[in-house]
């Protein structure tokens, strides 16, 4: 973690190259990972973060082309942020230890690494679970009364109801998602568990979320806005990276139905 802060510091001390990376005058292997406490569900390697650190001035769009050039993996937009706050507020700390003779009694020869272990596995045993955010619109295909149904078979609904509820569980192959239409009071570590996100295509939807640039969100998160098939395509979202959902006869098509939970699955897997 020094030398990525000395990498934030001081660009200029950083050399990048496939095989090898050098931060004042150290070599780093490219694809040791990193860990920070705030990305505990994504995964990031050395390269990618240095990567970032190196270019995270430019529009979220040109860093986006430059990584695809590269050959490099993204830093997720709901990461960045905590990312380099951890780096900046990292301190080395060092701590002297010790001992003299008459303290050698209180040394206990018992060993209880056993503990770690069983404390990882606790955490095993407790599934993370992803968020998918819907339209709350009843002019919507879909939203929180009928998610369910569009998952498990692709239905939608031209009059759907006011959802009673606040959210839905879902499962897909085995991960948890549950399914909101609600983000306000969303937190950062809420953010980075957003896996994917329905728009109705109107812009009180986003603009209820309070987030200066949620083009930026969209091009991290896999995102999907529903279009009646014969109507005109959403002005409003061609300024966006969103796919086009096509609803016909109160349903999306099974391949597009496909796609879509691969995409999701994708994007949990950070593939």
């Amino acid at each position: 973690m020094d030398l990525l802060k000395k990498a934030l510091r001081d660009p200029e001390a950083c050399q990048m190259s496939p095989e090898e990376i050098v931060v004042g005058g150290k070599k780093v292997p490219p694809k040791q990972m990193v860990k920070f406490k705030g990305t505990e569900t994504k995964e990031y390697t050395f390269e990618q973060v240095l990567f970032y650190l190196l270019n995270r001035d430019k529009k979220y769009t040109v860093y986006m082309t430059l990584c695809r050039e590269s050959g490099i993996g993204k830093i997720y937009y709901t990461d960045q942020k905590i990312i380099v706050e951890e780096i900046e507020n990292f301190k080395e700390t060092s701590i002297a230890a010790r001992i003299d003779g008459p303290d050698f009694r209180y040394i206990g020869l018992r060993d209880y690494s056993y503990l770690g272990y069983l404390c990882r596995k606790e955490d095993e045993g407790r599934p993370t679970i992803y968020y998918a955010i819907v339209p709350q619109s009843v002019s919507s295909p879909v939203n929180l009364s009928n998610i369910k149904e569009f998952f498990e078979e692709g239905k939608c609904s031209d009059g759907i109801r006011i959802s009673e509820v606040e959210k839905v569980e879902l499962d897909l192959d085995g991960f948890k998602l549950v399914a909101v239409d609600d983000v306000g009071g969303f937190t950062s570590e809420d953010w980075k568990r957003v896996v994917c996100i329905f728009l109705d295509g109107s812009k009180w939807q986003t603009g209820r979320w309070n987030i200066r640039d949620v083009g930026e969100i969209f091009n991290t998160i896999p995102t999907f806005y529903f279009a009646r098939r014969g109507t005109q395509s959403n002005l409003y979202m061609r300024n966006y990276n969103a796919t086009e959902i096509g609803v016909h006869d109160g349903k999306v098509g099974r391949s597009s139905l496909s796609s879509i939970k691969e995409r999701i699955k994708g994007c949990i897997l950070g593939i």
